[in-house]
């Protein structure tokens, strides 16, 4: 299987970095998703992300009030990223590991394509496993003799 198969929609939300932690927690609530992807100030910045996990960790943990951080000052920037759909998910998933990521941004070109997270790939391979299963000849029916 093949990271193209697993492409969604580009993120339908994206802030500002001067956004505020509190507006990603709000957006994420009211949209029920664990990431925002911070936009980029300009052309020749990069686009980062924003966690759940980031904002636990950098904010709540920290007894910081969420109004007064900036999304930028605790985002991963840049994403890390791939471009060549045609890849296999397995070196989708050795990107992962080896970058101690859970999610990729896919770029077509200069244009973020989408997000692909680690559920993302488990389930790809789930259904990969799931059809392997059903293309294989099933067993149900057949007697086994007594004694075996």
């Amino acid at each position: 299987m093949e990271l193209k198969h697993l492409l969604g929609e580009p993120p339908n939300i994206v802030l500002d970095q001067n956004a505020s932690a509190m507006d990603a927690i709000a957006a994420m609530v009211e949209n029920d998703i664990s990431s925002i992807i911070v936009d980029r100030e300009d052309s020749e910045d990069a686009f980062g992300i924003v966690t759940t996990k980031d904002i636990i960790g950098y904010v709540i943990a920290k007894g910081l009030d969420p109004n007064d951080v900036k999304i930028v000052d605790i985002c991963s920037k840049p994403l890390i990223s791939l471009n060549n759909v045609e890849l296999d998910i397995r070196w989708v998933a050795k990107k992962m590991s080896d970058e101690d990521v859970s999610r990729l941004a896919v770029f077509d070109g200069e244009d973020l394509r989408c997000i692909v997270s680690d559920v993302d790939v488990l389930k790809a391979i789930e259904d990969k496993l799931k059809k392997k299963g059903s293309d294989e000849p099933s067993e149900k029916g057949e007697k086994r003799g007594d004694g075996e």
